[in-house]
């Protein structure tokens, strides 16, 4: 157990270090986490200090599905209140129905372990229906987990504080043409971090292109605000004007910064629950940098984090599919001459 544990805290100190911003952290972390928590159980069990151990098993027991419950019903409010304040659009039931994902694999498991007609023992397809389904919901969920608890590690991850480029990512504006509260966020972030840099070179890069039903450019409202409600001059705002994604914010903002720097550092700015996702592309792109978070309302938190999961998760679909052929292949091997 001890060693185990020391193993996996080794890789996912040796995974960070190598790149915090690295897909494999998330899964690393809360492995670390698990297997801490399972080796100072054993230790407290082996050392005969029974009421710690109990508090372990009642910790893991109880308490965790008791909290995991009630998070399913705080979702389901969630969603109530941030469609009576953001109106309706299937983003803003996500938080409400992963509400109702988790009350169901409750209703799900209750109605597995109080089976009294014994139909998973004698219902081979129902018994795999329900295998299938729980591992889908472990799956998922420790993925969600994951990603959860390292994007909150991430936002306290030490920046390195001088950077060539601070890029503000764009957002949808008001009437086509004036910043949201949230973009507003990122801008005012933006400017925090830009007065305290070091580098007195230091230029900011307003990023987002036009959509059809704005006025001018996310880039371009960025810039208006800055210019207007700011003390900083034009000659420190470059605009990156072409992107329509965050993927395209990073690439257009790397190429108009090493237009002017050669090999450049970027501190990009975006709300807290999209740093993590963020970086994973700025990686992906090779750039130098960080991520910094601005403070998002604490109702339009879990829809966004949703949001962030599931683009993970599309993003890492092989690495889903190869779980889901590895559960099929057990499966043909532990009924070989029952159903086939």
């Amino acid at each position: 157990m001890y060693l185990f544990t020391g193993i996996i805290v080794a890789a996912f100190v040796f995974s960070f270090w190598k790149d915090n911003r690295s897909l494999w952290n998330p899964a690393l972390f809360l492995l670390s986490l698990i297997s801490i928590y399972l080796s100072v159980a054993h230790f407290f069990y082996q050392n005969g200090y029974e009421k710690v151990h109990l508090f372990f098993l009642v910790f893991t027991f109880v308490f965790l599905p008791f909290l995991l419950f009630l998070s399913g019903l705080c979702l389901i409010y969630n969603g109530v209140i941030l469609l009576k304040r953001e109106g309706r659009s299937k983003a803003n039931y996500l938080s409400m129905l992963l509400g109702f994902v988790i009350l169901i694999f409750f209703g799900i498991m209750s109605f597995r372990l109080w089976d009294r007609n014994e139909l998973f023992s004698t219902n081979h397809f129902l018994n795999l229906l329900f295998l299938f389904t729980t591992y889908s919901y472990f799956l998922f969920g420790f993925a969600f987990a994951g990603f959860m608890l390292y994007s909150i590690l991430y936002l306290f991850i030490p920046k390195k504080k001088s950077y060539d480029f601070i890029i503000i990512h764009g957002a949808g504006l008001l009437d086509g043409e004036r910043v949201t509260p949230l973009l507003k966020r990122r801008i005012d972030k933006a400017i925090e971090a830009f007065r305290a840099s070091p580098n007195p070179n230091v230029k900011l890069i307003a990023s987002g292109g036009q959509g059809g039903d704005e006025k001018i450019s996310e880039a371009q409202a960025i810039c208006n605000y800055i210019l207007e409600e700011t003390d900083v001059s034009m000659e420190s705002i470059l605009l990156e004007d072409k992107s329509r994604t965050t993927y395209e914010n990073l690439l257009f903002s790397k190429e108009v910064g090493e237009q002017f720097v050669e090999n450049p550092c970027f501190l990009f700015v975006t709300n807290d629950y999209h740093v993590f996702r963020t970086s994973t592309y700025a990686r992906k792109l090779k750039m130098k940098g960080d991520g910094l978070g601005c403070r998002t309302a604490g109702y339009y938190i879990p829809s966004a984090f949703i949001r962030e999961y599931v683009a993970l998760c599309v993003k890492m679909k092989w690495l889903f599919l190869a779980f889901y052929v590895l559960l099929s292949a057990l499966i043909l091997i532990a009924y070989k001459g029952i159903i086939w």
